[in-house]
């Protein structure tokens, strides 16, 4: 007989091949419902879900009560608006802490994403850097549409984001017609609408987001609409939702942020909305007329209210898990909102999922706590926060990333970072 290795069930073979890590008796959460299972990992990915592994592990952690959901998808923050490496460390850190092991990078800053030069530069200043997995947005700039379809088609790029601007106002966004232009880049196109003086006054006056919309109707390209921030233009997307290639985001700042309550402290863009419309995109949210949350995180100083942005990406779950205690949406709402549909709408397909082969990137927490948030408890360099004094709940109990435990409890585990860049195959 020999005395060779032998194949195992999960794919590994070796006669003394141990698992990494297994979780055991964790609640796992899905946006079907909940499953408690235990959870081994190898080599950076799930190697088993069910009832009992069939092997060892190098260690185990007792997660019974704790929720498990795969790790959030953060898909709009601004980790480098001026090219230093010393940013994306401190803020991609802050991020994980809170429970976010993907980020998709906004494409301005210092060298804005254009082409494929610039996009490897900025993945460049990311590697070694970001304590979290990061992919790109390409920024799509009039005339320049043959670069950033070279960028996308290299797989260097994940979506192209376009501010789609209906005067012509703004230096770096495109007018609705030249949407097209960008329709043969792969990946996502994502649209943010300016000006936002202009939509302040309602859609049906000025028709961009009609205009888009018909565009949109015309090709088979998936168009993700970015920070949708009022009624009004949910109200042009019911009729069309489900007939069209469309998905929709929102920012927790419009969801938990007003103009009655901020008193304009803070600008971010397009900006912070009356009480109607926050409360409307709650109601939205909670019937499924929303598909994602992403914290457009800039790390932008607070104290002259000269600079546009809020950070908010470490606050992103703990903030969305608040609301779940008080019966804003379910848990598996949540899970489909921060992790599932992320991973669907960028094509991320080991992501975003807690089955046999998909990445490790997981989080565990428990459920039903709040407590106010204290500007001790935040690492962004920003140094500051709209949502302190407002309550939330805590940073999770355990993240991991790439089957490594990273952060514990909001606090840093591990020496150095480990995120890679994600790139479309």
């Amino acid at each position: 007989m020999s005395g060779g290795s032998s194949h195992l069930p999960d794919g590994t073979t070796g006669s003394r091949a141990v698992y990494d890590l297994i979780l055991r008796d964790a609640t796992i959460v899905t946006s079907s419902g909940r499953l408690v299972a235990d959870v081994a990992i190898a080599d950076g990915r799930i190697a088993y879900v069910g009832p009992r592994p069939p092997r060892r592990s190098r260690d185990e952690i007792q997660a019974i009560g704790k929720f498990l959901i795969p790790g959030v998808i953060d898909t709009a923050v601004q980790f480098d608006p001026s090219g230093d490496p010393g940013i994306w460390y401190s803020e991609s850190r802050a991020a994980v802490t809170g429970g976010v092991t993907t980020v998709l990078c906004l494409p301005d800053g210092h060298q804005p994403v254009v082409d494929v030069d610039s996009a490897r530069r900025r993945i460049e200043l990311a590697a070694g850097s970001s304590w979290c997995h990061f992919g790109l947005w390409a920024a799509a700039r009039a005339g320049r549409s043959q670069a950033t379809h070279e960028a996308s088609s290299s797989g260097l790029t994940l979506g192209t984001l376009a501010h789609v601007d209906g005067n012509g106002s703004d230096a770096d966004g495109i007018e609705a017609k030249e949407l097209s232009e960008f329709l043969d880049c792969h990946g996502v196109l994502g649209v943010q609408l300016e000006p936002t003086d202009v939509l302040d006054e309602g859609f049906e006056q000025h028709g961009l987001l009609f205009d888009i919309l018909g565009r949109t109707r015309d090709c088979n390209h998936n168009v993700h609409l970015v920070h949708l921030s009022t009624a009004a233009e949910l109200q042009m997307l019911d009729p069309v939702r489900g007939d069209l290639p469309l998905t929709a985001g929102v920012t927790p700042h419009h969801l938990f942020l007003s103009r009655e309550s901020e008193d304009g402290r803070v600008r971010t863009r397009p900006p912070v909305r009356p009480e109607h419309d926050r409360r409307t995109l709650w109601t939205a949210m909670k019937r499924g007329r929303l598909d994602c949350i992403a914290s457009d995180h800039h790390a932008s100083p607070g104290d002259n209210g000269s600079s546009i942005g809020v950070p908010g990406v470490e606050l992103l779950f703990p903030l969305m898990l608040s609301a779940v205690k008080y019966g804003r949406l379910s848990l598996e709402l949540l899970v489909s909102l921060c992790c599932e549909s992320p991973a669907r709408i960028f094509g991320l397909e080991r992501k975003g999922r807690i089955v046999r082969g998909a990445d490790a990137d997981l989080v565990l927490f428990s459920e039903g706590e709040v407590a106010r948030v204290v500007e001790r408890s935040l690492l962004s360099c920003a140094g500051w926060s709209p949502y302190l004094d407002r309550e939330a709940a805590p940073k999770p109990d355990m993240v991991i990333v790439a089957g490594e435990i990273v952060a514990q409890c909001g606090q840093v585990t591990t020496e150095s970072p480990t995120g890679t860049v994600v790139t479309r195959d």
